[in-house]
């Protein structure tokens, strides 16, 4: 059989596999169950406009990510590349000068507003030895790696960029992979640890465009089709929708973690792979979306908070040319009280007088990410079966449940399939 190779799942890391695949010259059916491209990182409409199911910052170390942008956006427009700074108005700011990394951040650990100045050295010291020592951090958690850290450190930085990086609290996170974004963020060049926000809709900055590509490559799209079950033999791959069934030479199965299980066929060579997937568990995160008069604007695009629910207030009227709309992100928000859109919007009157909102919508992904903890077992990108690979952001990598680790999953399950043609 001709390679015939069928993605299921058009999230991020199912249009990289396909998006790769397709330009290798492969036809791939790309088939997503919902109406809308990207999964847990994709566009959704309310009140009128076009918005996201939840924020998201990349960090200039995401090589594969914004390789992949940059050949669907060759003109460089889709990213805003930020100097790295955060800042907690009233109470923190740290920002990077424009130094060759890790001086820029030392640097900045130095000169940050709201630490006394052994707290700083702390602080710098800390991070220094986890950049230059190699060691394996395997069963600690974040919380038992940052112990000996005062406690306005951890809570203002690394604490909150725990939670920020892996949605995981920090008694939980797992010390090993946090240490890995720490390096590849302040250990390599100085743009590494550049925030990047998306100047667009996050389904029209990858999963479209990928899914354009498929097309224009011979390739097909099927949106809101569920797959229902896989038969896998020598001979190929059955997949069986509500509608029909199609025979595939292999398949990637790029859905959720959490649905792998449920869609693996119920065999010995299987077994493994739905028991480690089945131990998994899950953490949510919450956007609320404010939209004020249209003259109200952030004197920055995004601010960290303190005291409160939420951890980032984002100014899309600076980054998506959307005036006066504002939105508050909770991560591992697990334990949101009833009322925590007040509270959010409590945090926000600390930084701006906005007046009352025009509207306000919420949104909680109650399954946007694993949860990273310590040794967790992730699988690789092949499987028992030689016709059967698996991408997404929980496959074996550094990297905890981002847009990174969903690309690279992506583009490496490809490559795997390549590989065994």
């Amino acid at each position: 059989m001709n390679p015939r190779v069928a993605v299921i799942g058009g999230g991020w890391a199912g249009c990289a596999a396909a998006l790769t695949l397709a330009d290798a010259g492969i036809t791939v059916t790309l088939y997503e169950a919902a109406h809308t491209l990207g999964g847990r990182a994709r566009a959704v409409e309310l009140e009128g406009a076009t918005l996201d199911n939840g924020q998201h910052i990349l960090l200039g170390a995401y090589a594969q990510t914004l390789a992949l942008i940059e050949r669907l956006h060759p003109a460089g427009e889709a990213l805003w590349r930020l100097p790295l700074a955060l800042e907690q108005p009233a109470e923190f700011r740290l920002a990077c000068p424009r130094l060759p990394a890790p001086w820029h951040l030392v640097t900045g650990l130095l000169g940050a507003h709201g630490l006394r100045w052994q707290d700083k050295l702390a602080a710098a010291r800390w991070i220094n030895a986890q950049l230059r020592d190699r060691s394996r951090r395997d069963g600690l958690s974040v919380a038992q790696l940052t112990r000996d850290q005062p406690e306005a450190v951890n809570r203002l930085l690394w604490h909150a960029l725990c939670v920020s990086a892996l949605n995981t609290p920090p008694e939980q996170a797992s010390a090993q992979v946090f240490v890995n974004v720490l390096r590849d963020a302040f250990g390599g060049r100085r743009a590494d640890s550049d925030l990047l926000l998306a100047r667009r809709d996050l389904g029209t900055l990858l999963p479209v465009p990928a899914a354009a590509r498929v097309t224009e490559r011979g390739g097909a799209v099927r949106r809101a089709c569920r797959v229902t079950a896989l038969d896998v033999s020598d001979a190929g791959v059955r997949i069986a929708t509500r509608t029909d069934a199609s025979t595939y030479s292999h398949v990637v199965l790029a859905v959720a973690p959490q649905h792998v299980s449920g869609l693996l066929p119920r065999s010995a060579s299987f077994a493994a792979l739905s028991g480690t997937m089945r131990r998994y568990r899950y953490q949510p995160i919450a956007t609320l979306y404010l939209q004020f008069d249209p003259a109200v604007r952030l004197a920055r695009p995004l601010y960290a908070l303190g005291n409160g629910p939420a951890q980032f207030v984002f100014d899309r009227g600076q980054s998506h040319d959307q005036p006066g709309l504002l939105a508050l992100v909770a991560s591992t928000a697990s334990a949101l009280p009833a009322d925590w859109t007040v509270q959010a919007e409590r945090q926000l009157r600390g930084i701006v007088d906005a007046g009352p909102p025009r509207w306000r919508r919420r949104i909680v992904e109650k399954q946007a990410t694993y949860a990273c903890v310590p040794d967790l077992v992730r699988p690789s990108n092949r499987t028992a079966h030689p016709r059967v690979f698996l991408a997404g952001d929980y496959t074996e990598g550094p990297y905890p449940a981002t847009l990174e680790s969903a690309t690279l999953s992506g583009v490496q399950s490809a490559a795997a399939l390549l590989e065994s043609l």
